[in-house]
């Protein structure tokens, strides 16, 4: 199980490499948020003491390593502190004899604490509690990624690299099994420690290790929900239709072998289910069903026209006569998941290849097992019940179909269009929070952070010394004051020049105030952290006025070390004098678009600031997130065409006919696109799972359309005529692709069982995607069939090699088992 934050993004995406440089200079993710909000007032003794209680329970856990709360912060009284003995003057609240009172007015009048120590109504807390790291993390990684730039780049990589390349990997999959228990302890313990404080206020939890832990769980959960209820509804839907013990167990004994299976190689390669392949096993299930369904409804067609053939003869027409349309069907199957493995993102590759393992295992198993278990017990005996509306559903579509063709097509027009038009307004930016359900402790206490506390996803905006460099060139030209350049030059003891340290001078300072105003200013954007935020608070120590280079100068020098680390060191790297914004940004805002709030702040550096665009860089899990979001977009939905091109290949060679291909594939493009379309009017953005919802359905639909043709051409070839050959077609084999497409749709739909809203939308979509694309294939297929009346003299030629062809092989059948 794997439901990290780096499961999430581009494999070899340059933004990551820069991220984990990133978080090596100014720190990780790792850390936690508690929220408390106490039933009696914040800035009581009660409940101040209750406040340390948890701070110091929290601190206690193994795996934290250190623990930020309103306990620990530094609090002044601007009226009687000074710059030059702030060290004296600063006090904390948990200090004795504080007046609560006034230290309520002295925090909330701190800008750095207001909305992310402290609500803006002094109401509710947050307790950061970062988490104890592996320190050999980054080193490991960054020895694999020269490695892996090395294969990248075509370079060949020796025996001795190769064989490290596999230890690293090795290493840092243990590393990340590590983090995962330890995320999981820690987030339990702090989950036990909650229930202690129950009766004195409210309590929450969140943060990017809480998040991938719950989705993990959720993960969990949609594997046994959606396998077993998968698993249930088969039993009853092949019950009420079948109605026979003996085909119950055939197809499920083909299931369960076929998962077994499949989840035992996935031991074995070590592919690890994450949430965008949690459907595997179940989608396995569907497709196995489907296979063995088809032969299980062919065989029973078999019986009827073959009253007096011996018992292993009827089999075995089953399994010749079906081996070649299922044996496409799969093919075309793979082939709309292997469009999957041309993304970038790991287990989005990872799930294309679990499906085309896992048909392939399928199809092998359906036409191994089938005619093995159909051994066990040889006398059926035909079915004989009376059909009811279910069972004739198909030949009511046929009568549809006959009598108002031309109706049929204008309404698959309209629809078209109408898709066309929805898929114009596709999106793929949404806010994360809508991934959760509103009663689920993730959305609640994300919704706190997010709406109270400054907050939920990071930003990180790092900007190097060139961005203001050619400033300080303009400055020392027109500058007359020796003195003052010595200054923001600085010299050594040793009497060499040190490199000037541009950021931290007046002018630096100054244009730093400015990102942060404009960043604040942004209806999108929470709590905004940096080095300009954290000098607010010396700014207010000095009357509220900006300091000088000389006061800049003496701060590095004076500050407490416990104020440098909190308002200094996790902004400025003063090595390489280059500045870090850290912005939340607002997950529950309505008007958030991540694209347009990155090209709004690259607009204002470059047309106010005048900034290069080389001069400064986005990072973050709100960046990498979006970087997976569009790639997949691009990878997936744009190169949908490439797929259709493929499958439309393989119908020309299936079917022989060009005609017959180009109309085997509306009706699936149909069903995809309706559903596309339909995301796009209701405004539902595409997410790591809805995007690939076009893949699978037409992987799936597809081979009802194989299916279809492939008898239409046997039928036309024995009556000769089109509308007589469509009724029969939906006599027949319209029934198998009623059957499976209904036991999919059902199968899907126990989805709207997840706690996890990309489960919810993909079971209710890819439902609806099957439905459409069953009703275009007995609808839409047939009445194009009828109209434009594809089979012509040369095919029916072709139609009658394939005749000689098969009754050769029933006749070698018959030989066969008279030989037996």
């Amino acid at each position: 199980m794997d439901a990290s934050a780096d499961s999430l993004i581009l494999e070899n995406d340059r933004s990551l490499e820069f991220y984990r440089k990133v978080k090596k200079t100014y720190g990780t993710d790792d850390y936690l948020f508690v929220t408390f909000q106490p039933n009696a007032p914040l800035f009581s003794k009660a409940s101040i003491k209750q406040l340390k209680t948890l701070k110091d329970q929290l601190a206690a856990l193994p795996d934290v390593e250190t623990v930020i709360s309103l306990v620990d912060a530094p609090i002044f009284d601007p009226e009687n502190v000074s710059l030059t003995n702030i060290e004296n003057d600063l006090y904390f609240i948990g200090d004795e004899n504080v007046d609560l009172i006034k230290a309520k007015e002295h925090i909330l009048n701190i800008p750095l604490y207001r909305n992310l120590l402290i609500s803006s109504d002094g109401e509710t807390t947050a307790i950061q509690a970062n988490l104890k790291g592996n320190k050999n993390y980054f080193k490991l990684n960054d020895e694999l990624r020269k490695l892996q730039w090395k294969r990248i780049n075509k370079e060949p990589l020796t025996a001795y690299e190769a064989q490290a390349e596999r230890n690293l990997r090795e290493e840092l999959r243990l590393l990340a099994d590590e983090d995962a228990k330890r995320n999981e302890r820690v987030i339990n313990q702090i989950r036990d420690i909650k229930k202690g404080f129950q009766n004195v206020g409210t309590v929450y939890l969140g943060g990017i290790p809480m998040i991938a832990h719950d989705m993990i769980e959720y993960v969990k959960s949609d594997l046994v929900v959606f396998g077993l209820g998968v698993f249930l509804l088969l039993i009853l839907i092949q019950a009420f239709i079948f109605r026979r013990i003996r085909w119950i167990v055939i197809t499920l004994g083909c299931c369960i072998i076929t998962a077994v299976m499949s989840m035992g190689i996935l031991g074995i390669f070590d592919w690890p289910v994450t949430v965008i392949s949690s459907n595997f096993v179940a989608l396995l299930l569907i497709i196995t069903m489907s296979l063995v369904i088809h032969l299980i409804v062919r065989f029973r067609q078999v019986e009827r026209e073959n009253m007096d053939a011996d018992y292993d003869e009827k089999v075995l027409l089953t399994i010749s006569s079906m081996f070649t349309p299922c044996a496409y069907t799969a093919l075309t199957t793979i082939v709309a998941f292997g469009s999957l493995m041309v993304s970038d993102i790991r287990p989005v590759i990872d799930f294309g290849k679990m499906m085309i393992m896992g048909v392939s295992l399928a199809f092998v198993v359906a036409f191994t097992m089938f005619p093995l278990l159909m051994k066990l017990k040889k006398k059926a005996g035909l079915d004989r019940r009376k059909e009811t509306g279910f069972f004739t559903f198909t030949n009511k579509l046929a009568i549809v179909s006959d009598r108002w063709r031309w109706q049929v097509a204008l309404v698959a027009v309209a629809m078209s269009v109408a898709s066309a038009w929805g898929i114009s307004y596709l999106s793929v930016d949404n806010r994360f929070i809508e991934y959760f359900k509103s009663d689920t402790e993730i959305h609640r206490g994300m919704k706190v952070i997010d709406t109270e506390l400054g907050g939920t996803t990071p930003l990180e905006i790092i900007i190097e010394r060139s961005a203001i460099e050619a400033d300080f060139a303009f400055i020392e030209e027109e500058s007359e004051e020796e003195e003052w350049e010595d200054e923001w030059e600085g010299e050594s003891a040793s009497g060499e020049e040190e490199t000037p340290r541009l950021w931290m001078t007046s002018h630096g300072i100054n244009k730093l105030h400015k990102i942060q105003n404009f960043l604040d200013s942004l209806s999108v954007t929470g709590k905004t952290l940096s080095l300009a935020a954290g000098l607010q608070i010396v700014e207010q120590i000095n009357d509220n006025q900006r300091l000088s280079d000389f006061e800049l100068a003496l701060l590095e020098k004076k500050i407490p070390a416990d104020l440098r680390e909190q308002v200094m060191s996790p902004f400025y790297d003063k090595e390489n004098d280059e500045v870090r914004f850290l912005v939340r940004v607002k997950e529950t805002d309505p008007d958030l678009d991540r694209n347009k709030l990155l090209a709004d702040i690259t607009k204002f550096f470059k047309e106010e600031l005048k900034f290069s665009e080389e001069s400064f860089h986005f990072t973050g899990m709100l960046i990498l997130y979006n970087n997976m979001l569009e790639s997949l977009f691009k990878s997936q939905i744009l190169t949908l065409g490439v797929v259709f091109g493929i499958i439309l290949l393989m119908f020309i060679v299936l079917f022989r006919s060009l005609k017959l291909a180009i109309l085997g594939m509306f009706p699936n493009l149909v069903g995809a696109c309706f559903v596309l379309g339909l995301m796009g009017w209701s405004g539902i953005p595409l997410d790591m799972m809805t995007i690939t919802i076009a893949a699978i359905s037409i992987g799936i639909a597809v081979d009802n359309t194989i299916h279809y043709i492939h008898r239409f051409k046997m039928e036309y070839k024995r009556l000769g005529d089109y509308t007589q050959a469509m009724y029969a077609c939906h006599d027949t084999i319209a029934r198998a692709m009623y059957f499976t497409s209904i036991t999919i749709i059902a199968g899907f739909s126990v989805l709207v069982l997840s706690n996890f809203m990309p489960s919810i939308y993909f079971g209710l979509f890819t439902s609806l995607a099957m439905l459409i694309a069953l009703m275009a294939n007995l609808t839409l297929l047939p009445v194009l069939l009828l109209i434009i009346k594809p089979l012509n003299l040369e095919q029916e030629v072709l139609d009658s090699i394939d005749n000689k062809t098969e009754s050769e092989r029933d006749s070698n059948i018959k030989k066969s088992i008279a030989v037996d």
